[in-house]
């Protein structure tokens, strides 16, 4: 997950300071919620093997699934209060930024937050997975995910035909 914050800075490099200035402002709360959401996904990790080393699979399942749901939720709350108080999210954190840039930053965080739901489903499942000492899928996943955020965010950025 850090590693497609660095290349989104590093392609978001090439249009100006303003613009790496506004990313990183925005990655700055996002690095906060991935933090939390692998924290979740690492406990899920370690109760899946925990239940799954005393045979209990239905424990396994079940904790996999309130990690889920908890997350799930979270990070629909989360794109409510950044569509809502986005604003003052970036102030908090901008201080007296350049108003360019912390608009700049708002609409980066705005189109990230909407990421939140589906990075939230990956890190339990991989947390779930690793648990369950299956360490290859997780593996694969991410870096589907990092090759699939550099093409989707190289679009963004540059367009189609830059």
């Amino acid at each position: 997950m850090v590693l497609m914050g660095v290349f989104s800075t590093f392609l978001v490099s090439w249009l100006g300071k303003e613009s790496m200035a506004a990313v990183g402002l925005a990655d700055s709360f996002n690095m906060l919620i991935i933090a939390f959401f692998t924290a979740v996904a690492l406990g899920t990790a370690v109760v899946v093997a925990f239940s799954l080393g005393q045979r209990n699979r239905k424990q396994a399942r079940a904790a996999t699934r309130q990690s889920m749901s908890l997350l799930v939720l979270v990070s629909f709350l989360l794109v409510l209060l950044i569509e809502l108080a986005g604003e003052a999210i970036i102030n908090l954190i901008a201080g007296s930024a350049d108003q360019h840039v912390k608009a700049s930053a708002l609409v980066f965080l705005r189109q990230t937050g909407w990421s939140y739901p589906a990075m939230a489903i990956a890190l339990v499942e991989c947390g779930a997975l690793r648990g369950a000492g299956n360490t290859k899928l997780p593996m694969f996943i991410n870096i589907g995910m990092n090759i699939l955020n550099i093409l989707i965010s190289s679009v963004l950025i540059y367009g189609i035909f830059s």
